[in-house]
């Protein structure tokens, strides 16, 4: 778990860490940061059971404490992401007119991996149980998020919380107000009675309380009122009560504005990570820190070779041969004298490449084992092994192992954010009847790879008995099992229907004999009467096409291609059902 940090004394190292605050540069420029060794975020607790107006300021007030030093932290990672990292500030006590500054953002490489593969392909929320009425509801509940661009603020989220070590949620309601104006003036508005914020998560965090049970009695976001950041305006979310606060970054003011809003719960949710608040490459700092040093110490010594010393061995030169030297680019030595030779080299000691990409390879490695990230184009592929050997052997199931292990923690969270976008739809008779334990998110990744074994895998759950909703969920075969099953059950009451249809013409043409269809003299049977030029006058609807058409005798379908499509149809319906 998380360093446990309970509010106390403010010790010097935190004061310094809440001047940072205030005289932080939140611009493009930036300084250059030392190297530091991070260890996941800190939590923050309160010995108070209850966030009360009486008491809001004084627990705000001490969290803020153990917030500054996440937030410096978070700084830092995100600083570090965007390429502003400790090699910029590199000193060579030699030669250092040769100092080269390679930043080799392998960082970066790692979020956005981490990202797009968790969170790249949308995340569904799927029904579970037996319940008819629930899938229905949950497409509407996918349609509503559909609409607030959840797919997107998940990317952002996921983005945020890889490199922070922890993301935010916040969940409002819509203003009322607002969309009976929209729809008085008949105007598009928001169908979703909810909406959907990613806050900072330097300006963000959720204050615990310090039990056993260590559950959010309170979240706090804030924003800067003034370039100087030294005007702040808070915002605490408890369970009934919403508070506006005015204060500076070292302590809390007044309240000036409480809101009611009754939900019951907190509406600002946190994401961790993982169980420490750690952010993606947060555990590699100091070999992304060596790989840049060994990146940048490897051109030194290139250009240290090329720009080399050249020194005269029993030669009298002066300045000007020297310049005549360059200009002409050819010496003429001096005969050798008294047993002595004269010469002119370089001095220089040429770096061995070969051992330096050797280790330059086991740093990168190093750091892909460590973060869970598949290895990059080294793997053999010219062997015979098979996709899933492919996928273990080049490290790709240890970055879903890693993806399953985030996928515990942000379902937790999931359902506390569910709970509260399902209370505002019931309040707003938007949806009603949809329990939180009815719904379970669902992560789309490498929904594309073995279609093959995910189609037979369908097929012989279906021949089990296993409803569609569920095969679809086993078999991994769609990204969305929720609409392709009702989908896909549409289909198949509407293909039944159809041959329902065909049974009952067929026996009535025959006398009211039951005709079993896909049999060789049915077959011929229809062939013939349809065939006959008779013309009896009346009309039929053709059970396949749907149109209505001038029977000839006995006709059926209204053409040749109907009659053959009922009877692959039939034969298909004598074989095992999907």
């Amino acid at each position: 778990m998380p360093d446990e940090v309970n509010n106390g004394t403010q010790t010097e190292e935190t004061q310094v860490q809440v001047a940072g605050i205030k005289n932080s540069n939140e611009g493009n420029t930036y300084s250059v940061m030392p190297p530091r060794m991070l260890h996941g975020r800190r939590v923050i607790y309160t010995n108070e059971k209850e966030i009360t107006f009486g008491n809001v300021l004084r627990v705000l007030n001490d969290a803020l404490k153990v917030h500054a030093q996440n937030r410096s932290e978070i700084k830092y990672l995100e600083r570090y992401l965007r390429g502003i990292q400790p090699i910029l500030d590199r000193v060579k006590v030699y030669h250092d007119e040769i100092n080269n500054k390679i930043v080799v953002n392998v960082a970066n490489q790692i979020v956005t991996f981490k990202t797009a593969e968790f969170a790249g392909e949308p995340i569904q929320y799927i029904s579970r149980g037996s319940k008819k009425s629930v899938p229905k509801k949950v497409e509407k509940l996918n349609s509503l998020m559909l609409s607030e661009g959840k797919q997107s603020k998940d990317m952002d989220l996921a983005y945020k919380m890889f490199t922070s070590g922890v993301g935010y949620r916040l969940v409002l309601r819509d203003k009322a107000e607002a969309a009976a104006k929209a729809i008085e003036k008949k105007e598009p508005f928001d169908e979703a009675p909810f909406e959907i914020y990613i806050p900072d998560p330097r300006n963000t965090f959720v204050i615990r309380v310090n039990d056993v049970t260590k559950r959010v009695i309170a979240g706090v976001t804030y924003v800067f009122l003034d370039d100087a950041h030294s005007k702040v305006e808070y915002t605490v979310y408890t369970d009934n009560v919403t508070y506006r606060i005015r204060g500076s970054v070292l302590s809390v003011g007044d309240i000036i504005e409480t809101t009611i809003h009754n939900f019951g719960m907190v509406t600002l949710i946190e994401y961790p990570c993982n169980a420490v608040y750690m952010g993606a490459f947060e555990v590699v700092l100091p070999l992304l820190d060596a790989y840049n040093t060994t990146m940048s110490n490897r051109l030194d010594g290139i250009e240290q070779f090329i720009q080399a010393i050249m020194v005269f061995e029993g030669v009298d030169i002066s300045r000007e041969d020297i310049l005549a030297l360059k200009d002409l680019g050819a010496i003429k030595l001096p005969p050798a004298m008294d047993g002595r030779s004269s010469r002119v080299y370089y001095l220089n000691e040429q770096l061995d490449q070969s051992q330096t990409q050797t280790l330059v390879d086991d740093i990168y490695n190093t750091i892909l084992q460590i973060v869970g990230m598949p290895s990059q184009g080294n793997a053999n592929t010219s062997d015979s092994s098979n996709n899933g050997a492919m996928i273990i052997k080049n490290g790709w199931w240890n970055a879903e192992a890693r993806s399953l292990e985030t996928e515990g923690s942000w379902k937790e969270a999931e359902t506390q954010f569910l709970k509260i976008v399902l209370k505002i739809c019931k309040d707003s008779n938007v949806l009603d009847g949809l329990a939180v334990s009815d719904v379970e998110p669902k992560f789309g990744r490498r929904s594309y790879e073995d279609l093959l074994v995910k189609t037979q895998s369908f097929s012989t759950l279906r021949s089990a008995g296993m409803p569609a909703i569920q095969a679809f969920t086993f078999s991994k075969l769609s990204k969305d099992p929720e609409s392709d099953a009702i989908t896909f059950d549409a289909y198949q009451e509407e293909r039944e229907a159809a041959l329902n249809d065909i049974s009952t013409i067929g026996g009535s043409g025959s006398g009211g004999s039951s005709a079993s269809y896909g049999s060789g003299q049915e077959d011929e049977e229809d062939e013939s009467a349809e065939s006959s030029g008779s013309d009896d006058g009346s009309y039929a609807v053709c059970p396949v096409c749907k149109k209505r058409f001038k029977r000839k005798g006995n006709q059926i379908y209204d053409r040749d291609e109907c009659r053959r499509i009922a009877q692959r149809q039939n034969r298909n319906s004598n074989g095992m059902r999907i």
